[in-house]
């Protein structure tokens, strides 16, 4: 259904977003940013998932040394014979993240999206954009 299999997450440190689909309407106009402390989730395997955004962390490993760590963060997917439409995202896990309005712009153009309220251009529907 999700179209992407992940079993687990890294520490909560920041993540650097990298929105790759630019040409998707769910993050046209969305720039990269980087979160406060959150939880990167691995990528088991994409099945047939869109990309939209990849996180990278920075991981201390036990002996000192770090790593950087590179997932898919936000992602469509369209399920079953009639393709119905699914937005997902691994990020929002801290009250900060949720609370950052670049999340919530993510997480509502991805809701208008998968309710088809959002337009090819990444503009809302009428009566489904801010208020005036």
């Amino acid at each position: 259904y999700l179209g992407l299999q992940s079993t687990g997450h890294g520490p909560q440190e920041p993540i650097a977003i990298n929105f790759t689909a630019k040409n998707s309407p769910i993050v046209q106009g969305l720039a990269d940013w980087t979160t406060t402390k959150e939880e990167l989730y691995n990528n088991i395997q994409i099945l047939t998932g869109k990309e939209l955004a990849t996180g990278k962390q920075t991981v201390k490993n036990k002996d000192g040394t770090t790593k950087d760590v590179q997932t898919v963060v936000a992602w469509t997917n369209e399920y079953g014979p009639k393709k119905a439409r699914v937005f997902a995202t691994t990020l929002g896990h801290t009250n900060a993240t949720v609370e950052d309005a670049r999340s919530l712009d993510l997480l509502a153009r991805g809701v208008l999206w998968a309710c088809g309220k959002l337009g090819d251009d990444g503009k809302p529907a009428a009566g489904y954009g801010p208020a005036k």
